[in-house]
């Protein structure tokens, strides 16, 4: 077996964590902001970049790269659903 693709799976997971983590700061800087447009738009570019890298990884869709899709597309998805919760603050 394989050791790399294992330790490659995990080093994304414990990756994609750290940039969960950095994406809710932002969402709640965000939300105590008086102006978070500039917020909506970093999360809004954030999701958009991953979910790209996403589609192109699960074009590629070789073994482990389906995971990584998987995996990216997720957390792209969370970044643009933070900056659409953090675009209807106020309404």
């Amino acid at each position: 077996m394989n050791i790399q693709i294992p330790v490659m799976l995990g080093i994304l997971c414990v990756a994609l964590a750290g940039h969960y983590v950095s994406q809710k700061i932002l969402l709640k800087k965000g939300w105590e902001a008086a102006d978070p447009k500039p917020f909506i738009n970093r999360l809004m570019i954030n999701g958009a970049i991953l979910i790209i890298i996403a589609i192109a990884a699960l074009l590629i869709a070789r073994k482990p790269y389906g995971m990584f899709g998987i995996l990216l597309f997720i957390e792209g998805a969370v970044c643009v659903t933070f900056g659409r919760k953090l675009s209807r603050k106020g309404k």
